[in-house]
């Protein structure tokens, strides 16, 4: 080997190693951390350098429908996501998108005509069809079916897995044909307090070889499956952060009981209560701690604000949910693609405020407030869409409240303010159109600043810069509003309505007005919103 040859091996040799060592780190390791704290009733090793991750909420999908004068909402849901839930025991990813999901199989997907609309049901249909869907252990069509429906995969014959096991009596393995990135195997434990089939299914995404994967789980997982020892048996309940201070105030609520589930088993996370809402979040030490407590004093505070300045339509108020990462990549991984860029937002469809937690204290609350309303709204208002210069310019409204010993003062958005300062005419112009847009046309990019400036202005205009001033003209705006909206349940109707009276032209001179005017504005500042 000349000189040339052995510097070129010398200076390859590091990259191949590296290379090979990136690889192998790469492809699925079930030697992780020992998890007997599923409900599983056996002890298994999860994905090597994996975190645990919640299961989605499931989706709610609301309808309205009308007959005559009379309209109803109905919530619906996808029978396959409540089963997949009733089911699912735990999930894991590791540092390359592996995944591991664990389930027990005990009922099989129920089949349930629904006579509103094809594959939606109502929660108590399928509660009843689920409860006669008990699965026949011994049926190894039932089996099949229920690794297929869980899955959502088409799947071929199991195959027995002839080899043994310490603590695996039983196991089959589903092949999926149609599928690379896709692995199910069904087994029962020796010695377990139950004879359930339990199922593992592990989803590849860094591109090994499924005969590799293969291999691996059913060494290293199966091999060392192991019985739950005593109460391990039973899923670790989440913990609260602390008691909450006024614990019998916190009435029981099915909600409640969701949201707690969905962070079972989860490290490091951890919920906090109040009256009416529940707290979910992984963020740790003292800014954590205070965080709690902000919320704990601030949220009951701000909810009794909401209901004064924007009674409720409904008495059935359900629970707000708020769901805070810690992590930005889990928050990211949890909100649907079209939120990703987003730092915090209500999902109607999952009953969820989600926030992400990796932004000051401040600034969390902020988004709290603001998306606080929208959560507020939706349910006060009997899940009737609202026009969204009523609804955003709210949100904006209550996204600067400063809450000091139970009292709420709600001052200018100094940022929103600025484009008023040097965007007056532009502002003013911009209500008529503000007050048709569809939600789509609010967002949009070419004009979002301007319409969030808009409604923000118009509503702190209505709630404080009138009366402060003691122009009674526009009183009656938001009342008339909220009334036909609950007479109607079209916000487009109840702008109309709201509006109908109003000279615009009075109206957009007086706002220019009241905003040019710096006095004005400091006796509004002090004023409490009627």
């Amino acid at each position: 080997m000349n000189v040339f040859e052995k510097s070129g091996v010398k200076r390859l040799l590091p990259l191949l190693l590296a290379w090979a060592a990136l690889s192998a780190g790469a492809a699925p390791s079930f030697r992780g951390e020992s998890n007997d704290k599923t409900g599983l009733g056996v002890a298994f090793p999860v994905l090597y350098g994996a975190t645990p991750e919640p299961l989605p909420p499931v989706q709610v999908h609301a309808y309205t429908f009308t007959r005559g004068a009379e309209v109803s909402k109905l919530d619906l849901y996808d029978p396959r996501e409540l089963w997949r839930a009733t089911q699912w025991k735990g999930q894991w990813r590791d540092k390359s998108g592996n995944r591991l999901a664990v389930a027990r199989a005990t009922h099989a997907l129920p089949a349930i005509a629904s006579p509103v609309r094809e594959g939606r049901v109502s929660r108590e249909a399928f509660d009843a069809a689920a409860a006669q869907s008990a699965l026949d252990p011994a049926d190894p069509a039932a089996l099949a079916k229920w690794a297929a429906d869980f899955t959502g995969r088409a799947l071929g014959e199991p195959e027995k897995i002839r080899a043994a096991f310490t603590h695996v009596g039983e196991a089959l393995y589903f092949p999926a044909p149609s599928a690379v990135d896709t692995l199910v195997w069904l087994f029962r434990a020796k010695g377990a307090q139950r004879a359930d089939w339990c199922a593992a299914v592990v989803t590849v995404a860094d591109g090994t070889p499924v005969a590799k994967v293969r291999e691996a789980f059913e060494k290293d997982f199966l091999g060392n499956v192991r019985p739950a020892r005593g109460a391990a048996q039973a899923p670790a309940q989440p913990a609260a952060i602390r008691p909450a201070a006024n614990s019998a105030t916190i009435p029981p609520h099915p909600s409640r009981d969701a949201a707690k589930r969905s962070i079972t088993g989860l490290k490091n996370w951890w919920f906090a209560e109040t009256p009416g809402h529940i707290i979910l979040s992984d963020l740790q030490g003292a800014e954590g701690r205070r965080l709690v407590k902000d919320l704990e004093s601030e949220l009951p505070v701000l909810l009794r604000e909401f209901r004064r300045l924007v009674p409720p339509l409904t008495d059935d108020m359900d629970v707000g949910v708020v769901r805070i990462y810690a992590n930005e990549k889990d928050y990211k991984e949890y909100v649907d693609d079209s939120a990703k860029w987003s730092a915090g937002l209500w999902s109607p469809a999952r009953r969820e405020l989600l926030i992400q937690g990796n932004h000051k204290r401040e600034a969390i609350l902020g988004i709290i407030r603001h998306e606080g309303f929208h959560q507020y709204l939706f349910h006060a208002a009997d899940r009737v869409p609202n026009a969204v210069w009523f609804n955003e310019g709210h949100a904006c409204f209550f996204e600067t409240a400063k809450i000091t010993r139970g009292k709420v003062e709600i001052p200018e958005d100094k940022s929103r303010a600025r484009i008023l300062e040097t965007q007056p005419g532009a502002v003013s112009a911009n209500i008529p159109v503000l007050l048709s847009l569809s939600h789509d046309a609010f967002y949009s990019a070419a004009s979002r600043d301007l319409n969030y400036a808009t409604a923000w202005a118009l509503v702190y205009y209505l709630r404080k810069g009138a009366p402060s001033q003691k122009n009674t003209a526009y009183a009656g705006v938001l009342p008339a509003y909220l009334k036909k909206l609950a007479e109607t349940k079209d916000a487009a109707a109840a702008t109309r309505d709201a509006f109908e009276d109003v000279d615009m032209a009075r109206l957009q001179r007086d706002f220019l007005a009241f905003w040019g005017n710096p006095r004005a504005r400091a006796t509004a500042a002090g004023h409490t919103p009627p």
